[in-house]
């Protein structure tokens, strides 16, 4: 019988805990299907040969997976994907921590899952808070 695989998060934004604590100790293959754009999203201009399109997180997978336990599927969806440039702009799309956090909240996340650290936790409630004062 055929082990199957590949089967995603059933459109979870969030992983389990456990998923979690195995992801902490090695980070997931990335399977990005996105076809790219026709210009750089930080940039605006084409690409060239010297300084071709990528798929770019804006979450990055480092910060999404272990700092926020997003899944993998959510990573690589077309939310979280950009078209930019290989040289400079893919690095420039990557959120930090806070402007992760408050895009999530733009994106309809109200809260992050109760397994991680506190400190996660209480940056999330001065984002949240923080939002909230600019609307």
């Amino acid at each position: 019988m055929k082990i199957i695989r590949n089967t995603g998060f059933d459109n979870r934004r969030f992983l389990t805990e456990a998923e979690w604590q195995t992801y902490c100790r090695r980070k997931p293959v990335r399977y990005i299907r996105k076809q790219r754009g026709l210009t750089c999203w930080v940039c605006g201009q084409a690409a060239t040969a010297a300084n071709p399109f990528q798929n770019a997180h804006i979450i990055s997978f480092d910060l999404g997976v272990i700092e926020l336990a997003l899944t993998p599927d959510f990573l690589d969806s077309d939310a979280n994907i950009v078209t930019a440039h290989r040289i400079a702009c893919n690095k420039a799309t990557e959120l930090d921590l806070c402007a992760a956090m408050e895009y999530l909240g733009k994106i309809g996340v109200q809260e992050l899952p109760t397994f991680l650290p506190g400190h996660i936790h209480q940056t999330w409630q001065l984002v949240v808070r923080s939002v909230g004062d600019k609307s």
